[in-house]
Parts: structure tokens; sequence; C-alpha cells
């Protein structure tokens, strides 16, 4: 009972991180389509240029924490998951997922590198020299240049869309198709096992279900 128990706290956890993770990417991938198609849209309609830079910098103000949050909490959950995906696979870790985690990972933090950019070197300036002008410390951004960051900030977002459905596409052939292949190999060595020792026939099929009693763990990783 102990066991079953254990197990059932193990599988709850595992569910709780998978969730999170994808709920996190979903909100960071919705938050890029906002700017592009509602943020910036209300922007250029607003009349004035002096409203159109307050509304940006309204939307900027909420856009800057909440992608990085998001991003913090996909790298966060991930990470707890791929500490329990590696402890399941012990030595098999690297010779079967190594190669596929690899290029994920070097998207994920491509898909960092460029928000941070975006946070940092674009969005966050505009607001931040209305402040320096507003106390007089120097001149706001020409509208010229401001169009400039806006060209650069709606061309990065779109890299960051692509790159996020390259990292899901990534999760749900490449990574999905290794761990199930881990699964089975397991599934394997163990009913090898069970033909050269019949005496131990029933705790050795007993563990055999074990691969497939925690659900969703094609998409521990996501």
């Amino acid at each position: 009972m102990k066991e079953g128990s254990h197990l059932s706290e193990r599988m709850d956890s595992a569910n709780l991180l998978i969730w999170v993770h994808i709920l996190a990417m979903s909100a960071y991938f919705g938050a890029q389509f906002a700017v592009i198609y509602m943020l910036l849209p209300v922007a250029e309609q607003a009349g004035d240029e002096t409203r159109r830079r307050a509304a940006l910098i309204t939307g900027f103000k909420f856009y800057n924490p909440f992608t990085i949050a998001m991003l913090g909490i996909v790298v966060i959950t991930g990470a707890m998951r791929l500490t329990d995906v590696k402890a399941e696979m012990k030595f098999e870790y690297f010779t079967r997922i190594w190669a596929a985690l690899s290029l994920k990972l070097g998207l994920a933090f491509l898909l960092i590198f460029i928000q941070t950019y975006i946070t940092f070197g674009l969005t966050f300036r505009i607001g931040r020299q209305e402040e320096v002008a507003a106390h007089g410390d120097g001149e706001p951004f020409t509208v010229e240049r401001l169009n400039s960051m806006l060209r650069r900030i709606r061309a990065m977002i779109w890299v960051t869309i692509l790159l996020t459905a390259a990292i899901i596409f990534v999760s749900l052939t490449v990574m999905k198709r290794a761990i199930s292949e881990t699964a089975s190999a397991s599934v394997d060595a163990r009913v090898d096992s069970i033909q050269t020792n019949p005496n131990r026939e029933v705790t050795i099929q007993a563990s055999v279900r074990k691969p497939n009693t925690t659900p969703g763990s094609s998409l521990s990783i996501a």
C-alpha cells in the first residue's frame, strides 16, 4: 500500500509539472500574438503620437514581465521534470535522448536570448526613454527611430513564434519517439529476463508494467 501511495504521489507531481509547463508555454505563445495583432494595431489607431506612445508603453509594461515570467516557469518546470526523467532512465539517458534533448535545449536557449533582446533591448527602452525625456534629462525617440524599433520588435516576435513552434514540434516528435523507444527497450529487456529465469516470472512481470504507470511520460519535458 505504501509503495502504491508513493507511486500515485509521483504520478500526480509529474502531471502537475507537465501541465504547468504546457500552460506557461501556451501563455507565452499567446502573448507574442497579442503584441502583433492587438497592441501594435491599437497603438497605430490611437490618433496622435502622444497617445500612440502611451498605448505602447502601457502594453509593454505588462508584456515585459509577463513574457520573462512565463519563460522562467517553462525553464524551471522543464528542468525539474528532466531530473525525474534522468532518474528513471539512469544509464540510458545519454544514449537514448541526449541528441534530441540537445536540439531542443539549443532552440530553447536561442528563444530565451531573442526574447531578452526584445524585452530589454527594445520594448523596455521605449518606455525608459520617455521617462528620461519627461524628467528633462534627454530627448524622446524620434518618430523615425520609434518606427524602426517597432519594426524590429515585430520581426523578432515572429522569430520567437517560429522558434516556439519548432520547440513544440521537437517535443512532440523527436523527444516523444526517443522516450518511447527507451520504454520499449526496457520492456524487451525484462521480457528476456522472464524467458531466461522463469522462477522470477511473477516479480518481473509486475515490473514490466512500471514504465506505463506514469501517464504523460512522452510529454514529460514538452
